[in-house]
């Protein structure tokens, strides 16, 4: 079925975010980036399931932008959505948004990432 909501466990309801895991802070880039992305791990944030992620629209020094890309891992019929274990972080140029070239050192750049889940 198309065009539908599905909630994650334990929405809708009040306070639902109270209990979630809440990461916010700095995100650098890879030392060797490769075109396709990285996987972030929702372990490495502190929790075990990643219901949103998100970067900043540019890096500080302005010439990348880091985007959050998550896997399909439910389904349209499915009761509750299932959140992932991982993100996939992608890098790009600011002047095309093309995606950064393989190689290329990331390593000084910095986004803004926030995170929630279970």
């Amino acid at each position: 079925m198309a065009n539908q909501s599905i909630p994650f466990s334990g929405y809708p309801a009040p306070g639902a975010e109270s209990t979630r895991i809440q990461w916010k802070g700095d995100h650098w880039g890879a030392a060797n980036y490769q075109q396709g992305g990285y996987n972030l791990n929702a372990s490495a944030l502190g929790m075990s399931n990643i219901e949103v992620a998100a970067t900043s629209k540019l890096s500080q020094s302005g010439n990348y932008y880091a985007n959050v890309l998550y896997p399909a891992n439910s389904g349209n019929n499915e009761l509750r959505a299932i959140p992932p274990t991982y993100v996939t972080v992608k890098w790009y140029y600011a002047a095309n948004s093309v995606e950064v070239a393989n190689n290329t050192n990331l390593s000084a750049e910095v986004s803004l990432l926030t995170a929630s889940g279970i």
